[in-house]
């Protein structure tokens, strides 16, 4: 594999084992990639550029260090870096427009435990994020800066400001970004209706136990002809599923059917 910024930590430690120990030489931040439980967890959405913005160190000293280590030749853009360091010192001055965001306009999730404990906090983070009401913020606490998580809610037009208060202690407010010619506070409105296909497929997973509900469904997606939606009739609400369909670039809607469950609209 040829190293570079867009390179997957996951992808990255799959070729190379002993990449683990030389992040974690590198920079404290990596060392909790030895724990494979978080290495789980983290390695697969982070990419090597994102890794290196999250542990505050030079991304080009980074790579060439990782060059060095697996055997390859450094990348140009990152040929004579010196060790990477620290680039941050302090944590930012708050700014006063986040007081806005108190008492019942500020939804606070906390998945420091989550991690600790193995468990996957993207469905959780996600749902959150698309309940929030029009001019309420989400304060999210973890472990380390989530870098991969601005692209994503910037997507669904949050933006974010971010504070480290300890070693394992991130708090990162998103909050609506402002938009252009319509109050800020619209950005967490909820999307709107499904447009209209031209057809659609019909995917009935009730009556199933776990995971096969979410496997029927992604098999149905796979061969899903082009410009046409799927429709999908569950017992639960398919929380799982969001970040499969978040990472295959679909969109969904899901609401309740009454005694029939429930039902989901994906599309492109």
């Amino acid at each position: 594999m040829q190293l570079s910024a867009d390179t997957r930590v996951s992808d990255l430690l799959d070729a190379y084992p002993q990449a683990v120990e030389v992040l974690a030489e590198l920079n404290p931040h990596f060392a909790k990639l030895r724990n494979r439980v978080l290495r789980k967890l983290m390695a697969p959405r982070v990419t090597v550029g994102q890794a290196a913005q999250m542990a505050q160190v030079d991304v080009g000293a980074m790579l060439t260090v990782l060059a060095r280590a697996t055997g390859q030749a450094p990348p140009p853009a990152c040929c004579g870096g010196e060790p990477a360091g620290p680039q941050r010192t302090s944590a930012p001055e708050r700014p006063p427009f986040l007081d806005q965001f108190a008492g019942d306009r500020l939804v606070t999730l906390d998945v420091r435990e989550d991690i600790r404990r193995g468990q996957e906090p993207f469905a959780r983070i996600m749902a959150a994020a698309r309940g929030l009401r029009p001019g309420q913020a989400l304060l999210l606490r973890n472990l380390f800066e989530p870098v991969p998580l601005y692209q994503v809610l910037a997507k669904k037009g949050l933006d974010h400001w971010t504070m480290r208060a300890g070693p394992e202690d991130w708090s990162v407010y998103f909050y609506p970004a402002p938009t252009e010619g319509a109050d800020a506070a619209a950005a967490t409105e909820a999307p709107p209706p499904a447009p209209r296909q031209a057809g659609e497929v019909v995917v009935d997973a009730r009556g199933l136990e776990p995971p096969q509900p979410m496997q029927r469904i992604l098999e149905a997606l796979a061969a899903l002809p082009e410009g046409e939606a799927l429709r999908a009739h569950t017992d639960r609400r398919p929380m799982l599923l969001y970040p499969k369909l978040e990472e295959r670039g679909y969109r969904y809607e899901t609401r309740e059917a009454g005694d029939d469950g429930y039902e989901t609209r994906i599309w492109r």
